[in-house]
């Protein structure tokens, strides 16, 4: 065998080893970004005594207090209908589902694009979301064209569960 045919076959290996490299790479990335967010809600966590607290620094809203996740924080309202997002001091109710802070393990909030959507796909692809993934269950996500809110409240919220 010559040296130009085993060329074809180096190339192939290189871009098989690039391609692992790269996945590699990023894996680790991701992992070390989910890892420091999950420190600093450690953080949070013992600044509390232990517990898993919603901090917010502005106004809290208007309503009853429940009597597993203590006192109202911020409502996100629907924008038909009555039922909002309820954000409590020690957990959260959207859409009957009870979530304490405890069994969240990661919140991350997308912004939207502005502009007009023409299709389905595009106001999907297009709207803002929060994201809020629990440890067991399925994830829960609150968007901008169910709910009125801002980016502001909402990373409000994110930030004060130190994510």
């Amino acid at each position: 065998m010559s040296l130009s045919d085993l060329l074809p076959m180096f190339f192939i290996l290189a871009i098989i080893a690039a391609l692992i490299a790269f996945v590699v790479l990023y894996c680790r990335a991701f992992y070390a970004g989910r890892a420091k967010r999950q420190e600093k809600v450690e953080q949070q966590r013992k600044r509390h005594g232990g517990e898993y607290v919603l901090e917010w620094d502005g106004p809290l809203a208007q309503g009853a207090a429940d009597q597993e996740f203590g006192r109202l924080v911020v409502v996100i309202p629907r924008k038909r209908g009555e039922d909002g997002a309820r954000f409590y001091e020690k957990g959260v109710i959207v859409d009957q589902k009870r979530v304490p802070y405890s069994e969240v393990k990661d919140i991350v909030y997308l912004k939207g694009r502005p502009g007009r959507k023409y299709t389905l796909k595009a106001a999907v692809r297009d709207s803002a979301v929060m994201w809020i993934y629990r440890k067991k269950g399925s994830t829960i996500g609150i968007r901008d064209f169910g709910y009125k809110f801002d980016d502001q409240t909402m990373e409000n919220i994110r930030t004060g569960l130190g994510y």
